[in-house]
């Protein structure tokens, strides 16, 4: 059963079609994007026996900070913090905590260079 006070979003947020964010806990911060089938997942599970190598887990609470930008078909794991200002590219899956302002690409998503103060034209 999900339990909706898990999530938490602040003003501007904006989730496109077929978002899926999993049962929580998940906090987006102001003003995140996050573009089509872009999911964030908190199930974690350890390695079980050889019966159900998927051991007994839980959920790991995942943070998305103020104004990042999740690209179409991103993946964010389970116990991740992405830092303020961040974009994560189409198609990245998220592994490990992203420092904030960067851009983070690929699978798994590491950062490309820095976005600091940039604004578009």
């Amino acid at each position: 059963m999900l339990d909706p006070s898990a999530l938490t979003m602040q003003e501007g947020c904006y989730l496109n079609r077929e978002v899926f964010i999993d049962n929580g806990p998940v906090a987006l911060g102001r003003n995140v994007y996050m573009g089509p089938r872009s999911m964030i997942i908190t199930a974690k599970h350890p390695i079980g026996g050889p019966e159900m190598r998927a051991g007994k887990g839980g959920p790991e609470p995942v943070v998305v900070g103020d104004g990042t930008w999740i690209g179409a078909g991103a993946i964010i794991l389970p116990g991740l913090k992405v830092g303020a200002g961040c974009i994560i590219a189409a198609g990245a899956v998220v592994t490990k905590d992203c420092e904030p302002n960067g851009l983070y690409a690929g699978v798994p998503a590491r950062r490309v260079r820095d976005v600091d103060g940039e604004a578009g034209t």
